[in-house]
């Protein structure tokens, strides 16, 4: 402030008593303080670029992350859905699986009537067959009587006809007898009307016996097919009970599927509730972190439009720097005792181009640590009385290291820097430095190392000694 105090002041007092020494000395102050304000404001125009990167940057990012926020939260809502529907049809699958587990309770349980009464008519007919045996066995103990009748019947038949024999011997007899013939007659008509009357009644029995025979015969023939008949029926029987008993087994089986079923339904409709729960949770956290992200959004926007109207002053303010430094070293001359510029400028570039080149020539010099390159520039310096100031950067603009430090972050928009890219050697006009305020004139050389890497070497070299 003191500085520019006092430059004001001179160009307000024209006429003051200053010696010619004094308005050289302003002069220098002028031109230092122009240069000043011109790395001021390349320092500004250099932060607000970066500052309008990572706002550009940012802001890429908030967009992303709105973007993939809504998007996560698309498919969120869309699985909590799903999950929704899925726990609905555990929820129609857990009732169904009750439902048939009490339709199939009641089929086993009628299952269990039907084998019990088979299990009964099993019994029974076992019963009938038994009871069957017992009376076919009965047929055959009155077929057997039935044939010892038959055998008396004969044996009485033979005693009949012995009988009526005896009862013709006996009438003849009592025809020779005249004295007892009578009662002997009568004794022995009474034996043959016996003997008439046994064959009579034996005659009658016989048909009766064939006929009691044959009915018996016809009995144990139906009950020896209905014998037959049981014993199938219970065979079948048999089967079908067994065939029920592995129905039921399989009915239990199947219960215990249902019941697995049925708790496994429970389980997936709890663990369909907890993930529900935590993705509600996670859709709430996504919403807010889409809510944040916009508001982020909106502040690099903002902040955003804010850093480039900051750029757009900075660029007036350096045009402003510019003008008012080319316009006011027109004006001025600051070296005043050099007869031949040109001429001096054509023995610097002879002479400093080759050494520049030398030291460009180092190995690795583009990859050398900050402290590695303040040793080599200090000896540079020592070595070389001239060389006032040196300096590395890179292709960017930046400074690599700089001895003594240098006043700008960034070298792009110096004329030494472009010209030394561009043509790949540059010496510029002599001016006034604005560290050591003495006259000198800047050079830089285009490096590229083995490895590829750009940048430019630079150096400020001293007038003092050129002045007559």
């Amino acid at each position: 402030m003191g500085l520019l105090l006092k430059i004001v002041n001179a160009y307000k007092n024209p006429s003051a008593s200053e010696s010619t020494d004094n308005t050289s000395h302003l002069t220098g102050d002028i031109l230092v303080a122009a240069d000043r304000l011109e790395s001021i404001v390349e320092r500004i125009f250099n932060e607000s670029g970066r500052i309008e990167q990572v706002s550009g940057n940012v802001l890429s990012m908030s967009e992303t992350i709105v973007r993939n926020q809504t998007e996560t939260l698309d498919g969120v809502e869309t699985l909590n859905h799903f999950l929704q529907s899925v726990q609905h049809r555990a929820e129609e699958a857990s009732v169904q699986a009750k439902t048939m587990r009490e339709r199939n309770a009641v089929c086993e349980q009628e299952l269990g009537s039907a084998a019990k009464a088979l299990t009964h008519t099993t019994q029974t007919f076992a019963s009938l067959a038994e009871n069957t045996q017992r009376t076919s066995q009965s047929l055959h103990f009155l077929l057997e009587q039935i044939q010892l009748v038959t055998e008396l019947q004969l044996l009485v038949k033979k005693m009949v006809k012995q009988t009526n024999v005896l009862a013709m011997n006996a009438a003849i007899e009592s025809a020779q007898s005249e004295d007892q013939g009578s009662s002997f007659a009568a004794v022995a008509n009474q034996v043959k009307e016996l003997a008439d009357a046994s064959s009579l009644h034996l005659l009658k029995i016989d048909p009766l016996m064939h006929s009691i025979q044959h009915a018996s015969q016809d009995v144990l023939e139906v009950l020896q097919e209905n014998q037959n008949l049981i014993a199938g029926n219970k065979q079948e029987l048999e089967e079908a009970q067994r065939s029920l008993g592995e129905v039921q087994g399989q009915f239990q089986l199947l219960e215990e599927v249902i019941s697995e079923n049925e708790n496994s339904c429970h389980k997936q409709v709890e663990t369909v509730q907890t993930m529900t729960g935590q993705l509600t949770h996670l859709l709430n956290k996504s919403k807010e972190s889409t809510r944040l992200a916009t508001d982020v959004q909106a502040i690099s926007a903002s902040q955003n439009g804010i850093v480039k109207q900051l750029l757009e002053a900075s660029k007036h303010l350096s045009s402003i720097s510019d003008e008012f430094s080319v316009a006011f070293r027109q004006r001025t001359d600051v070296m005043p005792k050099y007869v031949d510029t040109s001429a001096l400028t054509t023995e610097l570039s002879e002479r400093w181009r080759e050494k520049l080149e030398g030291w460009a020539n180092q190995p690795h010099l583009m990859t050398t640590p900050a402290h590695e390159l303040q040793h080599l520039f200090q000896r540079w310096i020592e070595e070389n009385e001239e060389l006032e100031a040196v300096w590395l950067n890179n292709i960017d603009g930046d400074f690599l290291h700089s001895l003594p430090e240098a006043g700008i972050l960034n070298a792009k928009r110096r004329t030494w820097f472009g010209g030394a890219l561009q043509d790949g050697f540059f010496v510029s006009a002599p001016y006034l430095s604005a560290i050591t305020k003495r006259p000198c004139v800047t050079i830089s050389l285009r490096l590229e190392d083995e490895h590829g890497q750009k940048g430019v070497l630079g150096a400020d070299i001293s007038l003092q000694n050129r002045q007559g």
